[in-house]
C-alpha cells in the first residue's frame, strides 16, 4: 500500500470523521421523523374510526347533549391530527434525511477504500476532490437536522470512537 503523506492522512481523517458523524445524525433524524409520523398518524386513525363509529351509531339513537360534544370533540381532534400530520410531512422527512445518510456512507466507504488502496498521487487528488464535490453537495441539499439530534449524536460518536480504518479514538472532554 503507498504511503499516504501526513497532510492528506490528516485531511482525509477529518473529512472522514464529518462525513461518519453526518450519516449517522441523519440516520437518527430519519428515524426521529418515522416515530412522530407513526406518534401522530394512528391517533389519527383511531380516532378518526371512533367518530365515524360514533356519527354512524348515532344514526341509530339519538345521542345525549354530552355524547354528541364528546363525539364532536373527537371529530376535531382528529382533522386537526390529520392535518397536522399533512402539514408537518414527517414521512417525507424521515425519507429524505435516510437518503442523505445513505449518501453520506457512500462518501465514508470511499473515504475508508482511498485509505486502504492508496492510487497515485494524482488520483489521490481527483478522488479527493471528488469527496470534497460530494460532501458540498450533500452539505447544500441536506435537510435541517434539528439541534437536540445533533448534540445527542455528536456526544455519542465522540464518546464511542470508531474501530476502523482510521481508528479515531474517543475525544477526551
Amino acid at each position: 500500500m503507498p504511503q499516504l503523506s501526513e497532510d492528506i492522512l490528516i485531511l482525509m481523517t477529518d473529512w472522514f470523521r464529518r462525513v461518519r458523524e453526518s450519516q449517522q445524525i441523519h440516520y437518527e433524524c430519519s428515524n426521529h421523523f418515522a416515530r412522530l409520523h407513526l406518534l401522530i398518524g394512528i391517533p389519527t386513525v383511531l380516532l378518526s374510526t371512533l367518530a365515524g363509529t360514533a356519527v354512524f351509531a348515532s344514526l341509530a339513537k339519538e345521542l345525549g347533549a354530552n355524547e354528541k360534544i364528546i363525539v364532536g370533540l373527537i371529530s376535531v381532534l382528529a382533522a386537526a391530527l390529520a392535518s397536522l400530520q399533512t402539514f408537518l410531512s414527517m414521512a417525507k422527512r424521515s425519507d429524505s434525511h435516510r437518503t442523505i445518510a445513505a449518501k453520506y456512507a457512500a462518501v465514508r466507504r470511499r473515504l475508508e477504500e482511498l485509505k486502504t488502496q492508496a492510487p497515485s498521487v494524482e488520483e489521490l487528488r481527483g478522488a479527493l476532490a471528488k469527496v470534497r464535490q460530494d460532501m458540498d453537495a450533500l452539505a447544500e441539499t441536506a435537510p435541517e437536522v434539528p439541534a437536540r439530534i445533533k448534540w445527542r449524536v455528536d456526544a455519542r460518536v465522540k464518546r464511542k470512537g470508531f474501530n476502523g480504518v482510521f481508528m479515531l479514538p474517543p475525544e477526551k472532554s
